[in-house]
């Protein structure tokens, strides 16, 4: 990628590609998994560098509704 952070995060082993290589390896709460398998509870991704595990979140009303989601997680 050429995003300096998320180029960052992989090579410093808190994030991994996707098995796809269409954006970051995410759970379904959104949490970025590092590369050894360990699943982040402090780094979160949303939209399309979730795209791997989501799929269809590259329009507004998708990542809103992810980010609502995720929201209401954070919060409580």
């Amino acid at each position: 990628t050429s995003n300096s952070v998320v180029r960052s995060l992989v090579d410093r082993g808190l994030a991994r590609p996707d098995p796809l290589r269409l954006g970051l390896d995410v759970s379904d709460n959104c949490e970025v998994i590092a590369s050894d398998g360990t699943v982040s509870a402090k780094i979160l991704a949303v939209g399309p560098l979730t795209r791997g595990t989501f799929f269809e979140i590259d329009a507004i009303p998708d990542i809103r509704v992810q980010c609502a989601r995720l929201g209401k997680r954070l919060l409580g």
